[in-house]
């Protein structure tokens, strides 16, 4: 996946300064260290858990993205105050747990 981002004013300048210190070869290895930085502060865990909350992943998906089984993900919404849904609603949740499951190493 290839992405197109506009780098403009202080940012521009701050990220030239850097290639300039000869701390980055260019802007995209700039761009991507601070990528990099920036997801290394999110937890995995509270992504999934948010994404269940608002009802755009299933359970086995929210699973898979914290890395930890049905089980314990089940364990994390408790903690949360997040009640699991039983079943799928739709057709499109039904599709995403199969192939997420489908992935899942025994």
């Amino acid at each position: 996946m290839s992405t197109t981002v506009e780098i403009k004013g202080e940012f521009e300048t701050k990220i030239k300064r850097l290639i300039d210190a000869g701390l980055y070869g260019n802007i995209a290895e700039a761009v991507r260290d601070a990528l990099r930085h920036l997801l290394r502060d999110y937890d995995e865990k509270e992504i999934a858990v948010a994404l269940y909350r608002d009802k755009k992943i299933s359970l086995a998906k929210a699973a898979s993205i914290a890395g930890v089984s049905l089980v314990r993900m089940k364990e994390i919404l408790l903690e949360k105050g997040i009640n699991p849904r039983l079943g799928v609603e739709g057709v499109r949740e039904l599709e995403e747990d199969y192939e997420t499951l489908k992935g899942i190493k025994n």
